[in-house]
């Protein structure tokens, strides 16, 4: 909530610009390869804990369509009981057939601030374990969610395990703009590293975590086979530039705020109705929607996101700023209030 709030009002302060939060942090290691990703936090669980936590195989009479199962994935350091994906979930309550689930709650394991590859291992063999029995799997994504759907593809997942369709809210498919940024922070810091991490992490995230040093070496990957996918951001969002979501191959659209709710970009996609049609179309189709905006519009959406990823580089130095200055200023208390060893009184 803290990060929220000052999103918010570093929004209003910039007239309708988010801040750019340090989302993702990074080194300066080369891109993940299949089974490179950064240390896990804990060892990788297994599919009989997949097994343990899908959901239940529906019962389907003879001769009856099987349901779809429709599989939601949440950004980094998400709490799979915050209500993200509620006004989704409610969306596809409305037209029935789906069987929702979210990834890490009703589905296997989640460590949201671990790592790429020990979530997408979870979720790869938990969607293969949970698709028996449906007609159909659709996995929804929002944040770094995308980049663990990701992974799970290049660590197997496939067509052939039952996915139909695979739509991503607002992913950092190519890493974050943000992450390299804040690890050259830490970096400038030299002794006064763990205090800037200390200051980083209460303020924003913890830039040592498994997650975010993964999230900026990923690269983009190929779309899988036989997988519907689709793309989509809003102008507003200023924690996943343009040049963080790019992935070649998928459709992906930038589509303007249509609600005060929308304004903070990132986590206003989770109130698009706009985002809602498209993501329901591309499930109930299996095909990406035609795109029945006019030229206008389209060019006005690009025009404003390009606005705001020029604004958010500003207060993403800035911010970075404020976070070196935070930890060189508590490294000098702590040297401070360290006692000095005066001599004996006899000396």
């Amino acid at each position: 909530m803290r990060v929220r709030a000052l999103i918010g009002a570093t929004f209003v302060a910039w007239a309708a610009l988010p801040v750019l939060a340090l989302v993702a942090l990074a080194d300066e290691d080369p891109p993940l390869r299949p089974g490179d990703a950064g240390p896990p936090l804990r060892p990788p669980l297994t599919v009989l804990r997949a097994a343990e936590l899908a959901p239940a195989v529906p019962t389907v009479a003879p001769g009856a369509p099987k349901r779809q199962l429709v599989v939601l994935v949440g950004g980094l350091a998400s709490d799979s009981n915050d209500h993200a994906f509620d006004k989704f979930t409610e969306r596809l309550a409305q037209d029935g057939g789906f069987v929702v689930v979210r990834f890490g709650k009703d589905l296997g394991a989640y460590d949201t601030v671990g790592s790429l590859d020990a979530n997408a291992l979870q979720l790869r063999d938990s969607v293969r374990t949970a698709s028996i029995g449906y007609d159909s799997v659709h996995i929804v994504t929002h944040s770094m969610g995308g980049v663990v759907a990701d992974r799970a593809f290049e660590l197997g997942l496939s067509a052939s395990d039952g996915v139909s369709t695979y739509v991503a809210w607002a992913a950092p498919h190519d890493g974050a703009r943000g992450a390299r940024a804040a690890q050259s922070t830490l970096t400038v810091s030299g002794p006064a590293r763990d205090d800037t991490r200390a200051f980083t992490t209460a303020y924003f995230h913890d830039p040592g975590s498994a997650a975010v040093r993964d999230l900026a070496r990923v690269r983009a990957a190929a779309p899988p086979p036989g997988v519907v996918r689709l793309d989509l951001r809003l102008a507003t969002d200023a924690l996943v530039s343009a040049a963080d979501a790019r992935d070649p191959g998928v459709d992906s659209r930038i589509l303007l705020p249509t609600s005060v709710g929308e304004l903070e970009g990132h986590g206003g996609i989770l109130r698009s109705e706009q985002a809602f049609d498209l993501t329901l179309a591309t499930i109930k189709t299996r095909t990406v929607p035609p795109d029945e905006r006019g030229r206008v519009l389209r060019a006005a959406a690009e025009a404003v996101a390009q606005t705001v990823d020029d604004k958010a580089r500003v207060v993403l130095d800035a911010v970075c700023g404020l976070c070196l200055v935070g930890g060189v200023a508590g490294l000098l208390l702590r040297t401070l209030r360290r006692p000095v060893a005066w001599p004996p009184l006899s000396e």
